[in-house]
This record gives structure tokens, sequence and C-alpha cells, in this order.
């Protein structure tokens, strides 16, 4: 079955929307998550832990791990948050952590 151009045509803008509401949503809930992370006791020595890891995925498991990828209302940690938010600390936004 082959796929017409009017198909390819007329689903692109919703796959297109749908990612960029996904993205939105991330970038939104991202803060929150480096927010939480910031505001645990021990933020300094989980950084420095996060850190080791040498991968951006362990990165991304640490994240969900400590819990500050789980949203309000949620009772799982949501992936592509941890990994932006993983990111978002790597590189240094958040180096007033407390320790």
């Amino acid at each position: 079955m082959e796929i017409t151009k009017e198909t390819k045509a007329a689903v692109k803008p919703a796959l297109w929307a749908k990612n960029s509401a996904a993205m939105a949503v991330v970038a939104a809930l991202t803060p929150i998550c480096v927010e939480k992370f910031q505001q645990a006791a021990d933020a300094s020595a989980n950084l420095a832990e996060m850190k080791k890891a040498t991968y951006s995925w362990d990165q991304s498991k640490f994240v969900e791990k400590g819990g500050w990828a789980t949203m309000p209302g949620s009772t799982e940690p949501n992936s592509a948050v941890a990994k932006a938010c993983a990111e978002s600390l790597g590189r240094g936004k958040a180096a007033d952590l407390r320790g």
C-alpha cells in the first residue's frame, strides 16, 4: 500500500503539532526539575555524583531515580524532563547549588 502525497501532506502538520506540544511540556517542566534538584539538602553532592556518569543516559537515570523528574500529581518520572534537567544541570546553569 502506497501512501499518497496528499496523505503525507495531511499527516505532517499533525505530527509536527504533537511534537511541538511535547517539546513545550518538557520546556515548561524542566525548570521545576532543576529547582527540585537545587532544593535538595545535598544538591552539590548530587550534582558531583551525577557528573561522574559518563553517558547522558546515566545522568538522566540518576535524575529519575532521585525523584526530581517526577512531577506533582504523577507517580512516574518523565524521562524527557529528566534528560533536559540533567543537561541543564550539567551545563552549570544550576551553579548556585546549595550543599
